[in-house]
This record gives C-alpha cells, structure tokens and sequence, in this order.
C-alpha cells in the first residue's frame, strides 16, 4: 500500500514539471529584408523593350525651279568696243519652274555706242531641269536709260541653258534680244534692236 500511494505521488509530480507545448496560434514573426536588397524575381517575364522609331527619311535636294527658291542672277564683262558690263538681278519660284524677278544693267565705256542702263521685270520659264543642266526661257520687259538721249522703253526675252557647276551655283550661256519702244526712241540710233550672247552666274537660295 506504501509502495502504491509512493508511485502516484511520483507520478504527479512529473506531470507538474513537464514543460508547456507551444502555442500553435501565435503569430509569425515577419523579419524584414534589409535595405537595397533585390526584390524575388516575378514568375511572369517581362515584356521586351519598345524598338526606338526609325529615323526620318533625308529629304531630296531641292533643285533649280522649284517652288519657294530663290535665284540670284550676277554678270560682268569689258571690252574696248562695247566697254564695262555689269549686271545683276532676283527672282523668286512662286510655283516650280515659274518666277518672276527684276534686274538691272549698265553697259558703258565703249567705242561703238553710248552707255546705257536697263531696268527690267522679267519673268522667268523653266520647262527642262534636272540637277545637271535647266533649260530657261525669259521675258523682259522695263525702262532704258541712254546717256545724252531721251529714255524710252524695251520688250524682249532670251533663252538660255543652265549647267550647274554645283548645287546652288550654276553658269546660263543663252541669247537675248530687246526691242526699243516706242519707235521714235530709236529713230535717231544705228538700231532699234539690242541682241547677243548671254552669259551669267546664277545662285540659288
């Protein structure tokens, strides 16, 4: 009977001592990640980078005539006969292959006339062009100063070809022809035609 009542007291007393089990219901504890540490990579790929544009296509050369250029007409010449030449002149492409212009002249020194000035409106046709050479046809029309003579007036036009000895620079070779109004101006003159050669640099703008 001792013996039974010892090993219940034994038997107790483990129970007593015997630790606690943990609490399945208490919270995780969540230790963060520290700073600058890259996030886990997503399972999803991502996606691929947006190509840049293409680049935009080079514009073609702008060419003799077209529309919105402009064109500066300069020429100088001597001889003993008919003396100093300057000349010089702008028009402007309203629409391609057409522009009207004004340009002047002086032609004096020389042996075989008077000197003389013109001041002209022209108007300028460029049926044939391509980077290399144009074809021109120009009317003219304007006022004539002669010196020691009254002024009158003179109508005419020239053609011509342009070859260009670079994009924006270019030699006319062409011939022209004017006929002096009214016909009383040039009564007292050896004529009352002025026609020749014309040669002349153009540059466009």
């Amino acid at each position: 009977m001792i013996a039974a009542v010892l090993a219940l007291a034994l038997l107790c007393q483990a129970v007593e001592t015997s630790p606690a089990p943990p609490d399945s219901t208490a919270p995780a504890v969540v230790v963060p990640s520290p700073e600058g540490a890259p996030a886990p990579a997503s399972d999803e790929a991502l996606p691929p980078p947006v190509p840049p544009p293409p680049p935009p296509e080079p514009s073609a050369p702008r060419r003799y005539g077209d529309r919105g250029t402009s064109e500066i007409a300069l020429g100088l010449g001597y001889s003993s006969q008919s003396g100093f030449l300057a000349a010089g002149g702008f028009r402007y492409f309203v629409v391609g292959g057409v522009a009207p212009g004004l340009e002047a002249l002086y032609l004096g020194g020389g042996k075989l006339a008077p000197a003389f000035g013109l001041l002209l409106g022209n108007l300028r046709l460029v049926p044939v062009r391509t980077d290399a050479v144009a074809l021109v046809v120009t009317g003219r029309a304007g006022r004539v100063f002669l010196a020691d003579h009254g002024d009158g007036w003179a109508a005419g036009g020239s053609a011509g070809v342009i070859v260009f000895l670079g994009p924006r620079v270019g030699l006319e070779v062409g011939y022209e022809a004017l006929k002096l109004l009214p016909a009383s101006f040039c009564a007292d003159l050896n004529r009352c035609v002025i026609h020749g050669p014309v040669f002349g640099l153009r540059i466009v703008l």
